[in-house]
């Protein structure tokens, strides 16, 4: 006789980021505690302090296993704020994490080396363009010489946006870069007591003795760095079109560090058109303070800016994915990350050796269209979850799903991009509004004519049956601290 599995979802409102309990449970009886990552874009550790107790209290102190998906602040924010309340009295059995956070292994090494120099080069760049917009005397030539409100008021929006991509990334102390998130290494360095797996796409994890007949497929993060770590986007119905290329970024970040490191001197451009500091035209031109408005010695800079947003798509890549598979049912709930479509295609490569209950052509695709519940790939941005091999795929009349979006803590330039109407209209018509947003307060179905989301959850909660909307009320509960949903896997 088939056990009656159930899962309660607890998603903890701290702001626009992921921090979730997972209780798996036999009938009543308590079987499993799961918590995946402790982030939020910002927060005292006073406000944050409320929720991590309330965290500590629902699991007695207590985690079967951690998973961290992956080194961006909205992450592990609060593992660094409240981290006297996670690294005492509380006990933590096992850690998850993505292959790429292996730093015994040569193969991350190296890499964690290239990627730390372009992120080290971002937060130098983020500061030296800082220091610029600073100075009195260029704020009055751009005020002079150019439109000087509007464009001094573009480049400043344009800093305080990297700034934002900046702290998203590195650990920033007063304006100077001091290294990796300060999250991630409280995990690496207290919380882990040698217990930490790394896991990659294709390892399955049995979960008996301790859950019988449930296993964990990992999907990401992808092992091919060029093919699928550093592609953002497909083509026409994959996902948007942009540019995605992190090759063209070294000679830039080689410059920046040079700002910093004199010895190291490389300029993103050949040698022969870099003029001699004792020229006639050094002394008599260039440096003359009533040509100052021509000079544009730090305008390079301004690329850090593409540099940041493919930085930031590249680590949102490293996610580790996982699927849980209830064998009795074939229910799959599905927690990606913040995984986009490169990793997304990469899942429908991993040369699986198991056997599909639905027929697909690919155990990715089985996995996907058995899902009856979905945590949304990076607050419901438009790169954030794939279209065809991702969207389309999940087609269980059950499927839920939440979302860690909340526009009153979030980084200002997401919400270009956050939430994306597209999504929205599909995850509303596939899960009749079983969706569960952090925050519906500003948020638009339909920005273009201004349609809140709450009228469209309602509007599509309508098409539920009888059955389904009382199933809906007793499962999902929302209050102050956190949304919770359970899922029934039975």
């Amino acid at each position: 006789m088939p056990k009656k599995i159930s899962v309660t979802v607890r998603m903890y409102r701290m702001g626009t980021g992921d921090c979730f309990i997972l209780k798996f449970f036999e009938g009543k009886k308590e079987k499993y505690k799961m918590m995946i990552d402790c982030g939020t874009w910002l927060g005292s550790k006073e406000k944050l302090t409320e929720y991590i107790q309330d965290l500590k209290a629902y699991v007695d102190n207590h985690i079967d296993v951690l998973v961290v998906t992956h080194e961006h602040k909205d992450h592990v924010y609060g593992f660094d704020v409240c981290r006297e309340l996670l690294t005492k009295d509380f006990e933590i059995d096992r850690i998850w994490m993505g292959w790429t956070e292996d730093d015994k292994s040569a193969k991350v090494k190296k890499w964690q080396k290239d990627f730390g120099d372009k992120k080290k080069a971002l937060a130098i760049a983020t500061n030296e363009l800082q220091l610029l917009i600073n100075d009195p005397q260029y704020a009055e030539t751009m005020k002079k010489e150019y439109d000087g409100k509007n464009s001094l008021s573009l480049r400043q929006g344009f800093v305080a946006s990297l700034n934002q991509l900046n702290e998203l990334h590195n650990d920033i102390k007063e304006g100077n870069y001091v290294g990796g998130l300060a999250g991630m290494k409280v995990v690496k360095d207290e919380i882990a007591k040698n217990n930490i797996d790394y896991l990659g796409p294709g390892d399955i994890i049995d979960m008996a003795p301790d859950l019988e007949g449930i296993k964990i497929y990992v999907l990401g993060p992808p092992q091919n760095w060029e093919k699928e770590i550093n592609v953002q986007t497909g083509g026409k119905g994959e996902s948007y079109d942009h540019n995605k290329e992190l090759d063209e970024d070294d000679a830039f970040a080689a410059a920046v560090h040079a700002i910093s490191n004199p010895d190291t001197f490389t300029q993103p451009f050949d040698a022969v058109f870099i003029a001699d500091n004792n020229a006639a035209f050094t002394t008599e031109l260039y440096d003359n303070p009533a040509e100052a408005w021509r000079k544009i010695d730090t305008e390079w800079l301004n690329a850090a800016g593409g540099m940041a947003l493919r930085i930031n798509s590249i680590t949102n890549n490293l996610s580790l994915a996982l699927a849980i598979e209830f064998e009795d049912s074939g229910k799959v709930m599905l927690f990606p990350g913040d995984a986009e479509y490169g990793s997304w295609a990469s899942w429908h490569n991993i040369p699986w050796e198991v056997p599909c209950r639905n027929g697909k052509p690919h155990f990715t695709e089985d996995l996907l269209s058995r899902t009856v519940f979905y945590k949304v790939a990076h607050h419901l941005s438009h790169n954030g979850t794939a279209e065809r091999l991702g969207m389309d795929m999940m087609t269980h009349p059950d499927l839920a799903a939440m979302a860690t979006l909340d526009y009153t803590i979030i980084s200002k330039p997401w919400k270009n991009t956050m939430p994306n109407s597209a999504l929205l209209k599909d995850l509303l018509t596939k899960t009749k509004g079983r969706l569960m947003v952090m925050n519906e307060e500003g948020l638009y179905a339909d920005p273009g004519n201004k349609v809140p989301l709450t009228d469209k959850l309602a509007e599509a909660r309508k098409r539920m049956s009888k059955k389904e909307r009382q199933d809906f009320e007793k499962n999902y509960l929302n209050r102050k601290l956190y949304l919770q949903y359970t899922v029934d896997l039975f």
